[in-house]
């Protein structure tokens, strides 16, 4: 049982980690649609309609769960940052590098939870 609280902590802390990660890519990212004359979506139901990868309602708390929802959810980031790379290379360069640097992030929070996930599943 202590392996199991502890590994719910790790799972935690790795999730507050990358909440904040999260926030700070929201704000670069509406910077960078206000540079470009364009309006950042406010409203939270907007957000649901608007979503490239939607959302999944972590109504499940077992670890587990967690951690695979959270993994498809940073795969589908990932894809997502690699598309608006890909639309805006050779086009708009501080777009480009906004999507590779987030993307790098995005890379790392789902290498973090695999990690987790592998080291739960051979405890």
């Amino acid at each position: 049982k202590v392996a199991r609280g502890q590994m719910r902590g790790a799972v935690v802390g790795e999730l507050e980690q990358h909440a904040a990660e999260e926030l700070k890519h929201a704000g670069m990212l509406t910077e960078r649609i206000i540079q470009l004359g364009g309006a950042p979506i406010l409203e939270p139901r907007e957000w649901y309609k608007m979503a490239n990868c939607g959302y999944a309602t972590p109504d499940d708390p077992a670890v587990k769960t967690l951690l695979k929802q959270n993994i498809k959810g940073e795969q589908c980031a990932i894809e997502v940052y690699k598309k608006l790379a890909a639309a805006t290379k050779d086009k708009d360069v501080l777009t480009y590098h906004l999507a590779l640097e987030i993307m790098k992030d995005e890379i790392e929070h789902e290498d973090d939870l695999e990690s987790l996930l592998e080291d739960m599943l051979h405890k």
